[in-house]
C-alpha cells in the first residue's frame, strides 16, 4: 500500500512519520544503553557490543515497522483478513474513509440496485457533519464499522488516547444511527496497527478488520483497469479494501461493473 498516496488533510506521511519517531526513540534508547556500558566496561569488552547492538536494533525495527505496516499481521488481537463461517459464494466489500455525500448516496443506490450488501468503515468526524448518511448505510442492512475518529494514524498514540478516540467514535455512530446494535468492527487508518490498539480494541470489544484483496484504488487507475485488477484476484470469502472519496471517482466508477461481476459469477455481496 501506498499510504503517501492516500494521505489525506494535510495530514504528514504515516510511514516517515511512525518511522523517524519509533526509530529516534528506540535509537536513543540504544546510544543511552551503550553509553552506560561504555562507562563500566573494560575497551576490549565494549568494542564488540556496538555492531552488534546496531544488528539488534536494526533488525528489531525492520521486524517492527514489517508487523506494523503489514495489513494482515495480527498485533496484540484477533484480527479478520477473509470471510469465515459464510457461503462459499460470498464476498464482502468494503469502503473507508467515509461518509461523504458526494459518494456515499451514489454507492447506496447501486447496492440497492444491484441486491447487494456491503460494509462501510465511516471516520468519526465525517460521521458528526452527516449523520443521516450513517443512518442511511445502517437503515439499508449495510456494516458500518471504525475507521477512526480522524484519518490520523493510531500507532503512535498511547492507549488512553486510543480508547478516548475509539469510544467517541463509536459514540458518533450510535448517536447518528440510534437503536442499532452497537459498533463492533474496526479497521484503523491506512490499516496501520501496534500492540497498544489491539489490546485497547479488545478491551472495548472491537473486532480488527484488515482486507485479502486490496484494490489499490488509492493510487491514480482508469476504472477499466481497476475493474480488471480486482476482477482477476477476486475469489470468495475474500474482504475487499475500496474507498469511497470525492476526489477519486474511478472506484464509483467501477462499482457498477463490479456489482455485476459478482453477480455473474454467483457471488452474494454480504456486509461483515
Amino acid at each position: 500500500m501506498s499510504a503517501s498516496a492516500r494521505t489525506s488533510g494535510g495530514e504528514p506521511n504515516p510511514v516517515a512519520q511512525i518511522i523517524a519517531t519509533r526509530t529516534a526513540q528506540v535509537g536513543g534508547a540504544a546510544l543511552l544503553a551503550l553509553l552506560a556500558a561504555r562507562a563500566v566496561l573494560p575497551r576490549d569488552r565494549f568494542r564488540p557490543l556496538v555492531p552488534w547492538g546496531g544488528l539488534a536494533v536494526g533488525g528489531g525495527l525492520s521486524a517492527y515497522f514489517c508487523a506494523t505496516f503489514h495489513p494482515r499481521v495480527p498485533l496484540g488481537a484477533p484480527l479478520v483478513t477473509r470471510l469465515l463461517g459464510t457461503a462459499g459464494n460470498a464476498v464482502a466489500l468494503t469502503f473507508d474513509d467515509g461518509p461523504h455525500p458526494d459518494t456515499t448516496p451514489r454507492i447506496l443506490d447501486l447496492l440497492r440496485e444491484h441486491g447487494a450488501k456491503a460494509t462501510f468503515f465511516v471516520v468519526g468526524e465525517s460521521v458528526a457533519r452527516y449523520p443521516e448518511l450513517v443512518r442511511r448505510v445502517r437503515a439499508e442492512g449495510h456494516g458500518v464499522g471504525i475507521h477512526g475518529l480522524r484519518h490520523r494514524t493510531m500507532v503512535l498514540q498511547n492507549a488512553r488516547a486510543i480508547q478516548a478516540d475509539l469510544r467517541e467514535a463509536a459514540r458518533r455512530i450510535e448517536a447518528a444511527a440510534p437503536g442499532g446494535a452497537p459498533v463492533r468492527l474496526l479497521r484503523p487508518p491506512y490499516g496501520f496497527r501496534s500492540w497498544t490498539l489491539g489490546r485497547v480494541a479488545t478491551r472495548l470489544g472491537l473486532q480488527l478488520v484488515a482486507w485479502s484483496l486490496d484494490s489499490r484504488d488509492y493510487r491514480p487507475v482508469t476504472p477499466a483497469h481497476l475493474l480488471e485488477r480486482v476482477k482477476t484476484r477476486l475469489a470468495p470469502r475474500d474482504i475487499v479494501l475500496l474507498h469511497e472519496r470525492p476526489d477519486a471517482p474511478h472506484t464509483l466508477d467501477t462499482l457498477p461493473a463490479l456489482l455485476r461481476f459478482c453477480r455473474d459469477r454467483g457471488w452474494q455481496c454480504v456486509a461483515l
